[in-house]
């Protein structure tokens, strides 16, 4: 991993583009973009692993990465691939729980983070942040359900 200078007007354009931020203003993505650093990977690296402390948001400013679920007993299982405007670790922002998944960069790889503790400030100086961020995380919620065929009433 290295840290890279972030160029803020690219991070707020991808910003626009990610689903979880898009409902954001100008104003309000330009915000979390001052706040975002970035760091880029090689191939290969572990840029997340399954059961660390979640303490940051990542989006993808360039590259791909591989969602992967350890299983006791057996591999890891790929439940998915990112790239570009691509972004993981949402939960991270909400909760104190652990990383639900290992990420790793499957080609060099640029991610911007946006540090749990700069939303959170954000939050609390403009609430309508969290009323825009609402509907995309449940939206995803309920993607992940249909996608293990959980029928809404057991949830």
């Amino acid at each position: 991993m290295t840290a890279v200078r972030p160029d803020l007007e690219a991070i707020a354009a991808t910003f626009s583009r990610v689903p979880l931020l898009g409902r954001l203003s100008a104003r309000q993505r330009g915000r979390l973009a001052q706040f975002a650093t970035a760091r880029s990977y090689s191939a290969g690296d572990t840029i997340v692993k399954q059961g660390d402390t979640s303490m940051a948001l990542y989006v993808i400013l360039s590259g791909r990465v591989a969602v992967r679920r350890e299983r006791e007993g057996g591999p890891p299982v790929e439940v998915n691939q990112l790239g570009e405007g691509g972004f993981f670790g949402e939960l991270g922002l909400l909760d104190d729980e652990p990383r639900a998944a290992t990420i790793v960069a499957l080609e060099p790889t640029t991610c911007a983070l946006l540090a749990k503790w700069d939303f959170q400030n954000e939050l609390r100086e403009d609430p309508d942040i969290a009323l825009a961020l609402l509907p995309v995380v449940t939206a995803r919620l309920r993607g992940m359900l249909e996608q293990v065929g959980a029928p809404e009433a057991e949830v």
